[in-house]
C-alpha cells in the first residue's frame, strides 16, 4: 500500500544581492533584443550568490526550516538533496548531503542526492521519497533540500524564457501529514531537449514543453479524480510567463489561478521555484487541491497535485 505523505513545513533562502536584467545585459554584452525578450517573458530581477556556495545557501534554508518547525534533529530519518548545476555539489570525496547532516546533527538520517531530471528533480524526487516511505513503515520524516549557484554571469540566460537566479529551499515531508498532502504525481522524460541550447531548436522545444505541461496537469487532476477547475492554484516555475498564461487559457482556467508573484522579483531558481511559491502563497484554501509544476532541460517535466 502506498504511503500517504505531505509537506508540513517549507522554507527558502535567497542571497541578499539583487540585480536586474538590464544591468545583467550590459555586463554580459547582450543585445537589446535579448533583454527585451526577457522582459516580455516576465523577467526583471534576480538574486546573485556573489561568491556564496550552494552548501551555504542550502544550509541557510535548512536552518530556517528547522527553526520554524522546532523538531528534533534526530527525528529526521532521511535527507534528499536535489540540484541542477554540476557545481552545486561538493567535489569527491566530500558529500554535500553528508555535510548538511553533520552541520545539523541529523545523526539518524540516511542521505543521498538526486539530480537526473535537472530543474524537475525536486518534484521527481517526491516519487522516490514516497516509495521510500512505503518500503520503510517506520520512517516518519524526510527533509528535501535543494540549491543551485551559477558561477558564470553570462550563463544565467535560460533561452528567451527567463534568467537563472541563485537560491535554495528546504521542505519537511512527513507520513500522514495533516496539510499539503500529496495526491498524485505525473512526470514526463522525453529526452528530446538535450539539443535545446543549440541553434534552431528553441521554437520546437517550446511547443514540446507546452504540450507536456498541458498533458501532465490534466493527468495529475484526472488521476486524483478531480477536474481541472477544481485546482485552486498552480504554483509554476518562473520561466516564460506569457506561455504560462496561454497554457491556462488552453486548459480553460482563469488566469488568476496561476501564482505569478515571483516571476519578476525573483527569477528562475532552478529546483526551488515551486517550493518558494508554496512558502509564499498565503491564500490556499483547506480541502482544495493545488498543483506544483517544474520542467528541466532535457525534456523533463513534473506536476504534483496536493490537497491543502
Amino acid at each position: 500500500m502506498t504511503a500517504h505523505i505531505g509537506i508540513t513545513h517549507v522554507a527558502f533562502h535567497l542571497p541578499e544581492h539583487v540585480d536586474d536584467v538590464r544591468n545583467w545585459g550590459k555586463r554580459t554584452q547582450q543585445d537589446s533584443t535579448t533583454v527585451r525578450r526577457l522582459e516580455r517573458a516576465g523577467v526583471r530581477y534576480y538574486h546573485d550568490a556573489n561568491g556564496q556556495s550552494a552548501i551555504s545557501l542550502a544550509a541557510k534554508a535548512t536552518g530556517s526550516l528547522m527553526n520554524a518547525s522546532r523538531i528534533a534533529p534526530d527525528t529526521i530519518d532521511c535527507l534528499v538533496y536535489v540540484h541542477t548545476l554540476q557545481g552545486s555539489v561538493a567535489p569527491p570525496p566530500l558529500s554535500l548531503p553528508h555535510m548538511l547532516c553533520d552541520q545539523f546533527d541529523f545523526t539518524n538520517a540516511q542521505a543521498f542526492s538526486f539530480a537526473q531530471q535537472h530543474c524537475a528533480s525536486a518534484l521527481g524526487a517526491l516519487r522516490v521519497i514516497r516509495a521510500t516511505f512505503t518500503a520503510h513503515p517506520d520512517m516518519r520524516r524526510v527533509l528535501l533540500a535543494g540549491a543551485d549557484v551559477m558561477p558564470l554571469e553570462s550563463e544565467r540566460l535560460m533561452q528567451s524564457g527567463g534568467l537563472l537566479s541563485d537560491g535554495a529551499f528546504a521542505a519537511l515531508i512527513e507520513r500522514d501529514a495533516p496539510v499539503n498532502r500529496l495526491l498524485t504525481l505525473a512526470t514526463s522524460a522525453s529526452g528530446l531537449g538535450w539539443r535545446g541550447t543549440l541553434g534552431g531548436e528553441e521554437q520546437r522545444l517550446a511547443g514540446q514543453y507546452f504540450f507536456a505541461a498541458r498533458n501532465l496537469i490534466g493527468q495529475a487532476a484526472h488521476n486524483a479524480r478531480y477536474t481541472l477547475d477544481d485546482i485552486q492554484r498552480i504554483l509554476p516555475h518562473h520561466l516564460d510567463l506569457p506561455a504560462w498564461r496561454r497554457l491556462l487559457s488552453s486548459l480553460g482556467l482563469p488566469g488568476d489561478r496561476l501564482f505569478t508573484k515571483n516571476f519578476s522579483r525573483i527569477g528562475h531558481v532552478t529546483v526551488s521555484d515551486a517550493f518558494i511559491n508554496l512558502a509564499e502563497c498565503n491564500d490556499l484554501v483547506s480541502g482544495k487541491p493545488f498543483l506544483l509544476f517544474a520542467q528541466g532541460v532535457g525534456g523533463f517535466s513534473a506536476a504534483a497535485l496536493f490537497i491543502r
